[in-house]
């Protein structure tokens, strides 16, 4: 039986992982603790951290991740998947009870409900270690903040549980999303001030530090929730979404890739390119994920050790048609082995199963294990939340709106020199590639295309389609209608109520008092 999000602070309090593990930020839970014996050391308060992003590892999860992108435009089921709960977002097939939107509530309470112990407990530990410290509750206020910011773009209004006492509260209501939104300013606002600009190779009790959160992380959060505010909820706060992203580029801490596809490559882990990532290990299934099983094709085998997968992320036909001339994330290749083309339309398995062309198309090849796809649950590539390249298109967006055409066409040029020439030089004086209108509508087209070809399978469409249509309202349903509609009518009619997910009906059973959103 499924936990509502009310949860009992010592039943959650067992979720904290013990430190030595061998990839921390994701190992899975090993052993046990409560409150009473816990949370009395630094050390603790750091184990507490990490179990933090234990949990915050859900967000690479189907239901979260591929679900978003299954919904959109930009993506479609394996037409051969038989499991039609794996294949129904693609349908935009959402009910309470089905179980396809209960991951962000999920994955969202469970990493509040660590945060909430740790950002408790923190003013009553007393250590000399106090910077290490204040790492630690830039994290978890970071992290809170993330899943509050989630949730609310998924589901409206949610819980706003800031504290062990709210959760363990039997009658919380729903809370309006612009106090969700404003809290998780704060929180994000004071991760800044309290998070590294850079972490040392270790924390100071010997744990790996690649993957932990950053100024940039916290930069990044905040130029997102502006530019959602100031387009979905117009709340013109485009220039503070233009002030944090510029933040990002002039810190001279990120860099862009000179490559685009070897920013995802294991071998290339803790690139300057990825700001905010889920780190994954590769080192057993308990400390790795199954997030390669959606992207390896089918036709390679679906079982461990074949080389395939369950081969559900295909790009549509429209979003394979829609990259510019020149663009080389849109390049395919028809080998394993390359590492060097946005996907992948035939060729031989790791356990030598050749085919070629795929049966259901194209798949996206930007995410490859060391091993070639030998064994998809030893996944050792990480997976991007915020990447350089996002804050100059952030910017570009925000100056767009801001009326500076000039200064966001400058911006959107730095991508796609590196999508069009292969380098990843920021050189503003570069000749201009974006050769458009330069009104504000356009530009704004440009951008948002940008963005659909630099973050493909990032799971950033959906609520791109989302966040435009409160700027251009029916943009959402439009581009649904146009470049999806044969799946994403296949089930029932598009209607509106279908761009917020329902509240799980097992949140609803244990507390009458939240309430359904429209239409289901």
């Amino acid at each position: 039986m499924k936990r509502p999000h009310r949860i009992e602070a010592f039943a959650v309090a067992a979720l904290l992982v013990v430190a030595g593990c061998r990839d921390i930020l994701v190992e899975r839970p090993q052993s046990f603790t409560t409150t009473d014996t816990f949370y009395k050391t630094a050390a603790d308060l750091n184990t507490a951290a990490l179990a933090t992003y234990a949990a915050f590892s859900g967000y690479e999860a189907r239901d979260v991740w591929c679900e978003l992108d299954l919904a959109s435009d930009l993506a479609r089921a394996e037409h051969r998947e038989p499991n039609y709960k794996t294949r129904s977002p693609d349908y935009l097939d959402f009910s309470p009870s089905n179980g396809k939107s209960d991951d962000f509530w999920d994955t969202g309470y469970a990493v509040i409900t660590l945060a909430n112990l740790l950002l408790e407990h923190a003013p009553g530990i007393q250590a000399k270690d106090t910077l290490l410290m204040q790492y630690n509750v830039g994290e978890a206020k970071l992290m809170r903040a993330f899943a509050y910011v989630d949730m609310a773009k998924a589901y409206g209004d949610v819980p706003l549980l800031l504290s062990v006492a709210d959760q363990a509260r039997l009658d919380v209501t729903r809370t309006p999303v612009e106090q969700v939104e404003q809290a998780a300013i704060k929180d994000m606002t004071d991760a800044e001030a309290l998070l590294p600009t850079v972490w040392s190779s270790t924390d100071g009790f010997g744990n790996p530090t690649q993957g932990r959160l950053t100024k940039g992380a916290a930069q990044m959060a905040l130029a997102d929730i502006y530019l959602w505010r100031s387009s979905f909820h117009q709340k013109n706060e485009w220039q503070l979404a233009a002030t944090w992203a510029k933040k990002v580029i002039d810190s001279g801490a990120w860099r862009l890739s000179d490559d685009y596809f070897s920013t995802f490559l294991p071998s290339n882990k803790g690139n300057r390119e990825m700001i905010w990532v889920i780190t994954n290990a590769g080192v057993s299934e308990n400390s790795s994920s199954q997030f390669q099983l959606f992207y390896y094709p089918r036709d390679w085998g679906a079982n461990a050790g074949q080389g395939g997968g369950w081969g559900l992320m295909h790009p549509t036909d429209w979003f394979l048609a829609s990259y510019a001339s020149g663009d080389y994330r849109a390049s395919t290749c028809a080998t394993r082995d390359s590492t060097h083309c946005g996907y992948i339309t035939g060729g031989c398995s790791a356990s030598g199963q050749c085919v070629s062309p795929f049966g259901d198309g194209p798949m996206p090849w930007k995410y490859q294990n060391s091993d070639g796809g030998i064994d998809y649950r030893l996944m050792n590539v990480d997976v991007p939340l915020y990447r350089y390249s996002e804050a100059y298109l952030m910017y570009a967006e925000a100056e767009n709106e801001l009326g500076n055409a000039a200064e966001a066409t400058n911006a959107l040029n730095v991508i796609r020199a590196r999508a069009r020439k292969g380098t990843g030089a920021e050189n503003r004086s570069s000749p201009a590639d974006y050769n458009g209108s330069p009104d504000k509508l356009s530009l704004r087209e440009a951008i948002f295309m940008e963005r659909a070809w630099e973050l493909a399978f990032e799971a950033k469409r959906w609520w791109d389609l989302i966040r435009r249509d409160g700027e251009e309202p029916g943009y959402w349903q439009k581009q649904l209608l146009t470049h999806d509609a044969a799946d994403v009518l296949l089930i029932s009619p598009l209607t509106p109520n279908k761009m917020r997910f329902p509240i799980p009906s097992y949140a609803i059973s244990a507390n009458p008092r939240l309430t359904q959103n429209p239409g289901y």
